[in-house]
């Protein structure tokens, strides 16, 4: 159904929208992508970008200047560090996911501020996170950050471009996994439509000063060509589902296909999805499976249980005397025979996740859970994962 949405509306738009959305580039489609985003994830709006990196990029820059504060977790992603450095405001960076040490550099700030009699309200000041981090597959404190965003008094700038339509018991990300809200407990949230909403480009929600803002300041706003009309309605199309709310009638005649989609639509969606990173793990750490046993000792698993992004890296005992580059040659090898020999596509993300970072990961395998996996799928991506483990290491 997704797929005859982006054929309906390249029918009836075309391809291109011919211009910026602030010149002659905005049609009914751009707005329809707004207000169902904005209503999705209960905020006063959102703003759409083109493109998912320069949604998160003209994000930060657009709201943080020279002679702002930002305070930054180490583990962000190549987009939101591209835009914390247009900014050219004043950067701190605290350890990944450590609480403590996010406390310790604001009460380092606080301390300097009391020494140059300077109120805290006299600098712009932000909080930069994930929800779910792209290159780590970990998920951030919310709660904890939050906390601290409030006894400090700055604002919180979330990506969560890996946890929308992912987590949470609508989909809505991370700040509903949590309890927490939009507009509340996080100022800014930007995320891409490129992963869990199957489209293309990026979008910004929050208030309408937020939103407006960026309309006028946003560089990926102002100055991009116009997302194609096919793809906002694409993205309608996926929160629609995500919601339960897609509506069948003109997409295809045939009830079994009905059938099917209906089953991968609003809660039964995100509890499948759910479901199979829960077995991918289980199964990927079950000490009785002949083949996840020949994972031990060998590779261990870094990201969260519930991240649908799993990864996987070289235990200490396998990693300690290997350079960077031998770690990345043998977790190339895994993936290679993994696609080669089983069909099973796995990342090895050694060669590429090093650039433009603050903290560079350890080189890893990415395996990246969804709907359409079934139980024999899960074998048989252990399977594969096994037997090249246990022909690298011979």
């Amino acid at each position: 159904l997704i797929h005859q949405t982006a054929l309906n509306a390249l029918s009836k738009y075309g391809c291109g929208s011919c211009g910026p959305r602030g010149f002659y580039g905005t049609i009914d489609a751009h707005l329809e992508i707004e207000d169902t985003m904005s209503s999705f994830l209960q905020t006063e709006g959102a703003v759409l970008y083109s493109d998912g990196a320069s949604a998160v990029t003209s994000t930060v820059a657009a709201f943080a200047k020279r002679g702002d504060l930002l305070i930054v977790d180490e583990g962000v992603n190549e987009a939101l560090l591209t835009g914390v450095s247009l900014s050219r405001a004043n950067v701190r960076y605290f350890r990944h996911n450590d609480v403590k040490d996010l406390r310790r550099l604001l009460e380092k700030v606080r301390a300097n501020d009391i020494a140059l009699k300077r109120k805290p309200t006299d600098q712009r000041r932000f909080l930069v996170v994930e929800g779910l981090y792209r290159n780590w597959g970990t998920l951030a404190p919310l709660k904890e950050i939050v906390a601290l965003k409030e006894e400090f008094h700055y604002r919180l700038i979330l990506d969560d471009s890996q946890a929308m339509g992912t987590l949470g018991e609508n989909g809505r990300g991370t700040l509903e996994h949590f309890g927490l809200s939009p507009m509340v407990h996080a100022e800014i949230v930007t995320f891409s439509l490129e992963n869990a909403f199957g489209s293309i480009g990026g979008m910004t929600v929050g208030n309408e000063e937020v939103v407006d803002h960026q309309r006028l300041s946003g560089a990926g706003y102002c100055f991009s060509a116009s997302s194609p009309p096919f793809l906002c309605k694409v993205g309608v199309a996926s929160v629609r589902r995500i919601q339960g709310k897609l509506n069948h009638a003109n997409h295809t005649n045939n009830a079994a296909a009905h059938e099917t989609e209906e089953e991968l639509s609003g809660q039964l969606l995100l509890k499948r999805l759910t479901q199979n990173t829960t077995k991918i793990y289980a199964t990927l750490t079950d000490s009785s499976h002949p083949h996840a046993l020949k994972l031990r000792n060998r590779l261990v698993i870094t990201s969260h249980p519930l991240s649908p992004l799993i990864y996987l890296r070289l235990s200490d005992e396998e990693a300690t005397s290997r350079t960077r580059g031998e770690q990345t040659l043998i977790m190339d090898k895994i993936a290679g025979r993994c696609f080669l020999e089983a069909g099973v596509a796995i990342v090895s993300t050694g060669g590429h996740v090093k650039k433009y970072l603050q903290l560079v990961p350890e080189p890893c395998l990415r395996i990246t859970a969804n709907v359409s996996q079934e139980e024999d799928d899960i074998e048989a991506l252990v399977r594969a994962l096994g037997d090249a483990v246990q022909s690298v290491f011979k």
